[in-house]
């Protein structure tokens, strides 16, 4: 005869994620997502709780406490640099930090130091994840070019006297030690050069070149830039690479700056030569805040002494 506990506990009810934590796991397993954000954590909750038959009082916060608890996804808590608010991501093992990065930002592409990485076109492995996502993508009409205000000489050396400015939106995480940067662009910039490299969506090769050049803080600098343009020289299309400059339509000269990377580069004169045609009368930086510099009168670029 059974005793009155065993007899007791045949008749206890099953915790209703235990009962359905089968149905849970195939789910997940199922799922092409590696991480997730909380509010697709809710989703995910809401959209299945009564298929899963899960109880009433429980919510998805009881949800992410079984997905943890059984291991199906580690939790990965994330402080921003200068708020200190909490971001929360809930990661699978085979996760990388790239989709931990595009899980946040699910209209991004990763871009800058993270497109270097991608395109193997350095040795630095930075401990950063960057991220760009386009802004006012409602109001983008394609093939329109906006009118450019004229650019003056004493307004580009004011505003590369100054340190570059960079994203505030910048969050550590306390899983790895990593840093995700996110960054947001012009309107008219949406999806120039981005594209799909399996899982992701990252800025091409020649759209990475593009950025580097245009924003070195993001990149490691004008020295590590200068090595991706070496690194980068037997696979690049220098045309593409005008054909992204031209949509992108800078107000600054950015052409003579990338044009100065690519003799610098010892890329060939064809390669370089379009870029040279384009040069406007202004001289222009390789960098900002430059304390000691040179000019290259050629391509009208301030460089920093010793470059």
């Amino acid at each position: 005869m059974l005793s009155y506990m065993t007899a007791y506990s045949c008749f206890m009810p099953i915790e209703s994620f235990i009962r359905a934590s089968n149905q849970i796991n195939i789910y997940f397993q199922e799922d092409k997502n590696l991480a997730y954000t909380i509010k697709d954590i809710q989703e995910i909750f809401y959209q299945n709780r009564d298929k899963w038959k899960i109880a009433a009082y429980r919510n998805y916060k009881d949800f992410i406490k079984h997905l943890t608890k059984t291991k199906l996804l580690k939790l990965e808590k994330q402080i921003h640099q200068h708020t200190s608010s909490e971001k929360q991501i809930l990661r699978k093992k085979e996760a990388t930090n790239f989709d931990v990065g595009l899980a946040i930002k699910k209209d991004g592409y990763l871009c800058n130091y993270s497109a270097i990485q991608f395109h193997q076109i350095s040795t630095q492995l930075p401990k950063t994840i960057y991220v760009s996502e386009d802004k006012y993508k409602g109001f983008y009409l394609p093939n329109i070019h906006f009118e450019k205000k004229e650019l003056l000489q004493k307004n580009i050396d004011a505003a590369f006297s100054k340190p570059q400015r960079t994203s505030s939106n910048i969050y550590k995480s306390k899983f790895n030690h990593y840093t995700y940067t996110f960054l947001q662009k012009k309107y008219f910039s949406i999806n120039i050069g981005v594209t799909r490299y399996g899982r992701y969506n990252v800025t091409d090769l020649e759209r990475t070149l593009i950025d580097i050049a245009v924003r070195p803080a993001y990149s490691g600098g004008v020295f590590n830039v200068l090595d991706c343009y070496i690194n980068a020289k037997e696979r690049v299309d220098t045309k593409k690479m005008l054909a992204h400059l031209n949509e992108l339509n800078y107000i600054y000269p950015y052409h003579q700056l990338i044009g100065f990377y690519l003799e610098k580069a010892g890329y060939l004169k064809c390669d370089y030569e379009a870029f040279l045609e384009k040069k406007s009368s202004l001289n222009f930086y390789l960098t900002y805040n430059l304390s000691n510099k040179k000019l290259n009168r050629k391509w009208s670029i301030y460089y920093p002494m010793g470059f």
